[in-house]
């Protein structure tokens, strides 16, 4: 089996535990962390804009590290200081301590999750990038499904301490070793080809002496990337609201307990897998900005939905949250598989991680103002109404961005030295 699937399915199981659990868990300690603590939503959620600025602003310089020191160490570092931020979350005393801890757990997360999964599929992958970045992005969304309800059960039998310990001994005892074995940052340093292709077939494909792209100061100077900005950061403000206020907005708002929303916020993310290999395949069939757009209407369907059937129309069926988690997640599983593989087609492979790092900032700003914005408003009006009108309306306004983008406008331009 060419190596490239080996890495591909190991990035699978490492995004089932730090992504799905750096992105998706933390919202089923809410409830813990009031009631221990008496925190209020808005200042628990502000501790996410302290995750998002760490997770969001070192993109640029995880990108620059993977271009220098190569996917292993790079995600190694990464997986021991997500090992320390689960510990210390296990000891947390106060609310300064969990603004410390989540920005770590920003950095952690970003240099094991999103940007390094994304980046090692682009150099490995082109004919069948769209079906390896849909299996990869697959542990996301089975973390996100499996990881949240296991938690509760887990808050529920031994307490939310020990939680975070039990994911400390996850991450050092499967987490490390996959990443110590299986990943390498190009086909070549292992004697291999772009897609597993012969070495007489490889010429133009095979290894990051062949790849071609824009530098990031080319793509910087482009419309499209100030497109794709907008896009993400849209795209951040809305789906980081739903996720983190998903929960208290179905337990303190429409009036669900705690296990009934903690299965559809898992229900939510497990969407996605579909979204993921549906999208995944689709990619390399079809343009990846009409797929993207697609799953842009697919994410403002899902808060729509909550406005009009409970909201406005008060309808209090717990069911009725499975139209929103299918819309929804597979709304995330498509949009997280076609955005690189979009990027890549603007920009090019060679320094993939490097764009895509600085775009990534913009998440910083994103979650910055969808999570403690939504937070802010329940604690002022009592109610998610108007947050979820603005997430609606900006997840559509990145569609129309998206329309914009032109994603061949500037291959011409591509070099193999940037």
């Amino acid at each position: 089996m060419f190596h490239g699937w080996k890495l591909v399915w190991a990035l699978c199981v490492i995004l089932f535990f730090t992504a799905g659990g750096g992105l998706y868990v933390f919202p089923v300690f809410i409830e813990s962390l009031q009631q221990e603590f008496g925190w209020s939503i808005t200042q628990i959620s502000s501790s996410a804009a302290l995750f998002a600025i760490t997770m969001g602003l070192s993109s640029p310089l995880i990108g620059g590290l993977f271009a220098r020191f190569g996917a292993r160490a790079t995600m190694l570092a990464g997986a021991l200081l997500t090992v320390l931020v689960s510990l210390a979350y296990a000891n947390l005393q106060s609310l300064w301590m969990l603004y410390v801890i989540t920005g770590f757990s920003g950095l952690a997360v970003g240099a094991t999750t999103i940007l390094p999964a994304q980046t090692l599929v682009t150099s490995w992958f082109r004919e069948y990038r769209g079906r390896a970045m849909g299996i990869t992005m697959l542990g996301i969304g089975a973390g996100g499904f499996v990881l949240p309800p296991f938690n509760e059960m887990l808050i529920r039998l031994v307490g939310w301490r020990a939680a975070w310990l039990v994911a400390a001994a996850v991450m050092a005892l499967v987490v490390v070793p996959l990443i110590a074995v299986f990943v390498r940052t190009w086909p070549s340093d292992i004697g291999l080809s772009v897609d597993g292709a012969s070495q007489d077939d490889s010429a133009g494909t095979a290894s990051s002496a062949h790849v071609k792209g824009l530098s990031v100061g080319l793509a910087v100077r482009t419309p499209t990337f100030w497109l794709l900005v907008g896009v993400f950061l849209l795209q951040l403000i809305g789906v980081s609201a739903m996720n983190f206020h998903f929960v208290p907005l179905s337990t303190q708002e429409i009036g669900f307990n705690l296990q009934q929303t903690a299965f559809y916020y898992g229900l939510t993310v497990g969407c996605s897998i579909v979204g993921r290999l549906l999208f995944g395949w689709l990619n390399d069939r079809t343009s990846p900005r009409l797929l993207l757009v697609l799953s842009f209407v697919l994410l403002a369907l899902g808060p729509l939905l909550i406005e009009v059937l409970m909201l406005r129309l008060g309808l209090r069926d717990v069911r009725l949250l499975a139209l929103y988690a299918a819309c929804f997640g597979i709304g995330i599983g498509g949009n997280a598989v076609t955005m690189p593989v979009l990027v890549a087609r603007c920009f090019g492979e060679l320094h993939f991680s490097r764009v895509m790092g600085v775009l990534m900032s913009s998440f910083a700003v994103g979650i910055i103002v969808g999570i403690p914005g939504a937070g802010l408003i329940f604690d002022r009006t009592g109610s998610y109404e108007a947050a979820l009108i603005a997430c609606i309306l900006g997840l559509c306004l990145a569609a129309i961005f998206v329309l914009l983008i032109q994603p061949d406008r500037h291959r011409a331009q591509f070099t193999a030295d940037g």
